[in-house]
């Protein structure tokens, strides 16, 4: 078996392949302040919550956006008997033409999300995470990741209004919607940020079909995406193991 790590600013992500199939995929509570023997912890408790036994892991895969994260989760496998591990980072073969001035800089997320959707076979493409950030990766009719974009996510665009602006209430996004005509402050901060996302999504798409010269194909991602998907006007595909099966991509190209 391997396990795919992605270890985003707001939850990590476990996905467990065997061949080419994923047959548990789980999540955890991103601590940055943890240290390995925690997440060895909490990792031999997903484990056996899902039925693996460790000594059936022969390798993982680790992308992380948070510095620091990657060592002390590959310390974590490590203490649980992995010895094979690898980090998405500089000098792993991805198999991508990235056409950035800083090519480094691009998130393991979006990179293993960009893999997992050219894969998919259906060029141009918009990869888009809804999650803590809003990204958007963007492949050209070649394959080659030709540009991107990064936004606050749906939360912390709203935590950051709260914040900011004493006299408007704490509000959850996740609650029951009403409509775009809100009649209320509570309500018209719902529907500013779950519209407000979905417009953004469906005016970044249009924008990318004339700078592509085609409508690209658009697969979405993200712990936030099901809140905005019902109000997108533009076809998309919903993948919620978009990075997880780029990063099991990721380690093929490099152990097969």
């Amino acid at each position: 078996m391997l396990i795919a790590v992605n270890a985003g600013n707001s939850r990590i992500l476990l996905g467990g392949y065997e061949e080419d199939a994923q047959v548990f995929a789980a999540s955890i509570a991103t601590e940055p302040r943890k240290i390995q023997d925690d997440y060895a912890c909490k990792l031999q408790q997903v484990f056996g919550l899902y039925g693996v036994d460790a000594a059936r892991i022969r390798g993982a895969v680790i992308g992380s956006v948070v510095p620091g994260l990657a060592a002390e989760l590959e310390g974590a496998l490590r203490l649980l008997g992995v010895t094979d591990v690898i980090e998405v980072s500089s000098g792993i073969r991805t198999g991508l033409n990235i056409r950035s001035e800083q090519p480094r800089q691009i998130g393991s997320d979006r990179v293993a999300a960009a893999v997992a959707a050219r894969a998919k076979g259906r060029l141009p493409c918009v990869a888009v995470s809804l999650g803590t950030a809003t990204t958007f990766t963007v492949l050209d009719a070649s394959g080659a990741l030709v540009g991107s974009a990064i936004t606050a996510g749906v939360q912390l665009g709203v935590d950051a209004l709260r914040e900011q602006a004493a006299q408007l209430p704490a509000v959850a996004i996740d609650a029951a919607d009403e409509g775009v005509l809100a009649r209320n402050t509570a309500d018209a901060m719902r529907v500013g940020a779950v519209y407000g996302a979905a417009a953004q999504v469906d005016g970044m798409i249009e924008r990318y079909a004339g700078a592509l010269g085609q409508h690209p194909y658009t697969v979405i991602t993200g712990a936030l995406a099901p809140l905005v998907m019902p109000y997108l006007r533009v076809p998309y595909e919903y993948d919620s193991r978009l990075v997880l099966d780029g990063l099991h991509l990721i380690w093929k190209r490099n152990r097969s």
